[in-house]
């Protein structure tokens, strides 16, 4: 059992195949009736005859995609990386049914354009000193100003 964030942010719970953000879960394999009900601190399953037993490989996907979607909202590290040490966790089982590798990291760049993480400056003219970062632990001045002159700054 795990919780994870959901397209929209809301709180995705992953309890053996099954999964949603309510108090009632449904199975993830299309029509399917599985149902699991939280019920003050217990999950009662309900299974069709249809359901089967859980994926853990669409599980460890789900976490996995998961992962991916933290990480580039976190980090500024390149798409390439990313996806690489990520899939480092994964089991062998599961990384058949993970998505193509131009896939992920067009999800990457996606959620990077929406999110509008600040990339890292190429050059002096680009980097912009906030003023809390301009004193030291002391609170003496590191930097004394931020000129626009990008021949003149520190």
């Amino acid at each position: 059992m795990s919780l994870i964030k959901s397209i929209k942010g809301n709180d995705q719970l992953l309890l053996d195949g099954h999964h949603q953000d309510r108090l009632v879960w449904h199975c993830m394999k299309r029509h399917c009736k599985g149902r699991v009900h939280y019920v003050r601190i217990m999950f009662k399953i309900y299974q069709d005859h249809v359901c089967q037993a859980s994926d853990p490989n669409g599980t460890e996907k789900a976490l996995f995609m998961y992962e991916i979607k933290k990480k580039a909202e976190q980090c500024h590290d390149s798409p390439r990386l990313i996806i690489h040490e990520t899939r480092l966790k994964l089991s062998s089982d599961a990384t058949i049914n993970i998505s193509p590798c131009t896939a992920l990291r067009r999800v990457i760049q996606r959620i990077r354009q929406e999110e509008n993480i600040p990339t890292e400056p190429k050059t002096f003219a680009e980097s912009v000193f906030p003023p809390n970062l301009q004193n030291t632990i002391t609170n003496q001045k590191f930097i004394l100003s931020d000129n626009t002159d990008h021949h003149r700054r520190l």
